[in-house]
């Protein structure tokens, strides 16, 4: 077997012929193995282009090679080229996909989401209907319990997930398991029980990612005064700062920005505005201005702001209006954002509403529908036999989870957009502390004789195990034994 020996950055010498004792050819032998010897070191570029497409979890371990390995993967020019040939392979092949559970501990009200965020990768291509759908866990971290309670639904943007909740905003990068709790800020003045208007996007002047939030500048409804701040993942100033200009129209609350070329997109509250435009508020990450991209307003029947949903698709504004009359999904994109031109490229025919998440090939388009996911075959008009995928029945198979998987009876929704790989570093703000996970091994409960009785209601005991709760029903006892087996993260045990 022939082994290559890469140098970057500084040359090497060339190195001389090798020659054994028993006049060998150039050859020699260290330790029963054969090392050819190179005349030159291999050139850069090519060291580059190698590089940039292999996986996180391999650069990850190059890293360890040399100085100047990690000083080239560290490299933000290499992580932006490294995250660009990621992104076009998901072009190429929009098969692989990450997927977050929200799991609700407690109905409520209020309700109360569980701390434990998990990604789960899924390879469409894998499944069909004669085999159960299954996703692997590749990054799961647990805040701090009761840290937050509710939370809203996540934003992604460049292989980075942005989740925001009622107290705190977290950002996290699956594939480099790598994640960050942004700080608070105290410039929100009304109270509010959900998550304020948020969005995470790149402003490609700086190369910097910033988290863009809405906040109330009054405690009076009716006013609705909304000012917008902003935090710099990897910034400078470490802290969420007010923009110059604010925002000219009040936004709707609890929505999460979609993120296209360099602007976040905001649905507009028009209760009490008196001439609304009808479009959608947009805030530029490079300058951090307002303005507004116009929508649609001549479809036919008519679709209200409720029917429409907007999000990123192959790199374009994407509009989708369901119109409940007649039964149909329009799909407009435009690529001007400024002075848009909608065309319409899709126009399909459903009972329910849904939207697109990626374009597979010419003819297909994979929608996803509630909890649902299928791919659509628009030559057909119908949905791809073996092509539905539904994610309340997919197995979430983990490291300590047997082959049937873990499922939810209390998953409010999922949050699922595409896998792509990214090695942006997340090093501002307060990281995540490490919890250890639990399992139990064993759970004995007793009880006084005479409450021992079949049928004995009305008691209960709950018991926190990492993120879950296990609920036993029993009020009245006497001695609890629980025997925990505690696995620490390579974190804590060193």
């Amino acid at each position: 077997m022939r082994r290559l020996f890469v140098t970057v950055g500084r040359r090497r010498r060339p190195r001389q012929p090798c020659v054994s004792a028993t006049g060998g050819d150039g050859v020699k032998r260290c330790k029963g193995h054969l090392i050819d010897t190179i005349p030159e070191s291999i050139n850069d570029e090519i060291v580059w282009e190698i590089l940039i497409r292999l996986p996180v979890a391999s650069l990850a371990k190059f890293k360890t090679v040399s100085k100047a390995w990690h000083s080239l993967i560290s490299d933000p020019v290499f992580v932006r080229a490294h995250f660009q040939c990621s992104k076009q392979k998901q072009r190429r092949n929009p098969a692989s996909f990450l997927i977050s559970p929200q799991v609700l501990l407690d109905p409520g009200p209020p309700e109360t989401f569980s701390t434990n965020v998990r990604f789960y990768q899924w390879h469409m291509e894998e499944d069909t209907k004669s085999k159960a759908a299954e996703a692997e866990l590749v990054y799961g971290r647990l805040v701090q319990p009761g840290e937050f309670g509710l939370v809203c639904f996540m934003a992604h943007c460049d292989g980075l997930v942005l989740l925001p909740t009622n107290t705190k905003a977290y950002v996290f990068n699956p594939m480099t398991q790598d994640s960050i709790a942004l700080p608070a800020s105290k410039r929100n003045k009304m109270y509010y029980h959900r998550c304020l208007p948020i969005g995470l996007g790149f402003d490609a002047s700086t190369g910097k990612y910033k988290v863009a939030r809405f906040f109330y500048r009054s405690d009076a409804v009716a006013i609705s005064k909304m000012g917008m701040e902003v935090f710099t993942i990897n910034g400078e100033e470490g802290s969420w700062r007010e923009t110059v200009v604010d925002p000219p129209y009040p936004i709707l609350h609890s929505q999460t920005a979609t993120h296209v070329n360099g602007c976040l997109y905001y649905f507009i509250d028009k209760k009490n505005q008196q001439r609304p435009p009808q479009g959608l508020l947009r805030f530029s990450l490079k300058d951090e201005t307002f303005g507004v991209t116009p929508l649609l307003t001549n479809t036919y029947p008519q679709v209200e702001d409720e029917d429409i949903f907007v999000n990123e698709l192959n790199g374009d504004l994407c509009a989708t209006f369901f119109c409940k009359v007649v039964r149909r999904v329009l799909i407009f994109v435009t690529t001007d954002v400024i002075h848009p031109s909608w065309y319409c490229c899709y126009a399909i025919n459903v009972q329910e509403q849904c939207y697109p998440m990626a374009s597979l090939g010419s003819r297909v388009i994979l929608l996803r529908g509630g909890n649902g996911l299928f791919r659509y075959n628009l030559e057909a008009d119908r949905v791809e036999k073996d092509g539905e995928f539904d994610m309340n029945d997919m197995r979430f198979l983990g490291p300590c989870e047997d082959t049937l998987g873990r499922a939810w009876d209390d998953v409010d929704y999922f949050d699922p957009f595409p896998c792509v790989a990214a090695l942006s570093a997340l090093t501002s703000g307060a990281r995540l502390p490490v919890f250890p996970s639990l399992h139990v091994d064993k759970c004995k409960v007793a009880t006084p004789s005479k409450t021992n009785s079949p049928g004995t209601k009305g008691r209960f005991l709950s018991i926190l195990i990492g993120p879950f709760i296990s609920t036993v029903d029993l009020p009245k006892v006497a001695s609890i034994t629980v025997n925990l087996s505690i696995e620490l993260p390579r974190e804590v045990q060193q």
